[in-house]
C-alpha cells in the first residue's frame, strides 16, 4: 500500500534526518548500520529490517511502530476523492508537475455555487475545465504557499476568473497579475456561506498556512498521509503548528493535502510516525 503515499518509509527518515541537522554518516553511526544503507534506504533501494526501523525511529524521534507499518506498507488511508455534506463539496485536481502528481482543490459552497480555488497544482486549465464542468462560480483563490508547483498558473486563473487572491502575510510571493491579500493567523474569509480559516502552518516554507471550514481541511504541504512536507526552515516547526492547528480538530475532518491521497485527523494521530 505504501505506493499510495506521497512519502515513502526513505523519505520519512530523510526528511526527519534533515530537519534535525544529521548527517547520512551521523544517523547511520548512532544507528549502528554504515552509511550506505542508510542511503540505499532514502533512495528506496533497501528494505529495513524491524531492528533497524526501530533503532532509526529513536535516533529521529519517529514513533516507531507507525514507522514500521509504513515501511511494512501495512497502511494507507481510505481512498476518498470527493468530500460532499449538506453544505459543502470538495472537488480534487490531481496532475504531474515535474513528474511528480500535484493536488489543487475546488471549495464549493453548495448553497450558492460560490467557489475557492485552492492552490492552483501549475495546471490552470484542468482546473477551469473543473469549474466550467460543474458551473460554479470561482470568488477566491487562497494559496497554502508560494512553491511553483503550488502556484503556476496562478496568473492564468486570475486573468480567467478575476478572482482575488489570498496568501500568508510570512510567505514570499508568487508572481501575480494583481496585488496579493495578505491574511493571517485567525483570519476568516468567506466562500458564498462557508467561513473558511486561516492557520499557521510554517515549517515547510515561512508563511505556510491551512485553510479549514466545517469537515475539511486544505493543508498544503505542511502534513501528508502518513508524514510531513519537507521541512525547508523548521521541523519542530511544522510539527508544532501541524500539531496544535490541525491534529487538534475533531477525527473526523479530512485532510487535503498538497500531494498524495487525503486523510484525516483521526488517521494520522493514529498513523503518523512524526506525531
Amino acid at each position: 500500500m505504501a505506493y499510495a503515499l506521497e512519502d515513502e518509509f526513505g523519505d520519512i527518515i530523510g526528511k526527519a534526518r534533515r530537519g534535525q541537522n544529521l548527517s547520512q554518516s551521523q544517523a547511520a553511526t548512532s544507528a549502528g548500520i554504515t552509511e550506505t544503507e542508510l542511503a540505499r534506504m532514502e533512495q528506496y533501494t533497501l528494505k529495513p529490517t524491524e531492528s533497524q526501523v526501530f533503532r532509526l525511529a529513536e535516533i529521529l524521534n519517529l514513533d516507531a511502530n507507525k514507522l514500521l507499518d509504513i515501511a511494512t506498507e501495512q497502511w494507507a488511508p481510505e481512498p476518498v476523492q470527493l468530500t460532499s455534506d449538506a453544505n459543502l463539496e470538495v472537488i480534487t485536481i490531481s496532475a504531474p508537475v515535474g513528474g511528480w502528481p500535484v493536488n489543487a482543490y475546488l471549495l464549493i459552497c453548495k448553497a450558492t455555487d460560490d467557489t475557492a480555488i485552492i492552490d492552483t497544482a501549475a495546471h490552470p486549465d484542468l482546473v477551469l475545465e473543473q469549474v466550467d464542468a460543474r458551473n460554479v462560480n470561482p470568488t477566491a483563490i487562497l494559496l497554502t504557499h508560494a512553491h511553483s508547483d503550488h502556484t503556476d498558473g496562478l496568473t492564468q486563473l486570475q486573468t480567467a476568473t478575476g478572482c482575488e487572491t489570498y496568501i500568508h502575510k510570512n510567505e514570499p510571493k508568487p508572481r501575480s497579475n494583481k496585488q496579493l491579500l495578505e491574511v493571517a493567523h485567525g483570519d476568516i474569509l468567506s466562500v458564498g456561506e462557508l467561513m473558511v480559516t486561516v492557520v499557521n502552518t510554517p515549517g515547510h516554507t515561512p508563511g505556510g498556512c491551512s485553510f479549514l471550514t466545517q469537515s475539511a481541511a486544505f493543508v498544503g504541504d505542511a502534513i501528508f498521509a502518513g508524514s510531513v512536507g519537507g521541512p525547508n526552515i523548521s521541523l519542530q516547526a511544522e510539527i508544532d503548528s501541524v500539531r496544535d492547528n490541525l491534529l487538534s480538530l475533531p477525527d473526523t475532518v479530512r485532510l487535503f493535502p498538497g500531494h498524495g491521497p487525503s486523510t484525516t485527523v483521526g488517521e494520522e494521530k493514529l498513523h503518523n510516525p512524526f506525531f
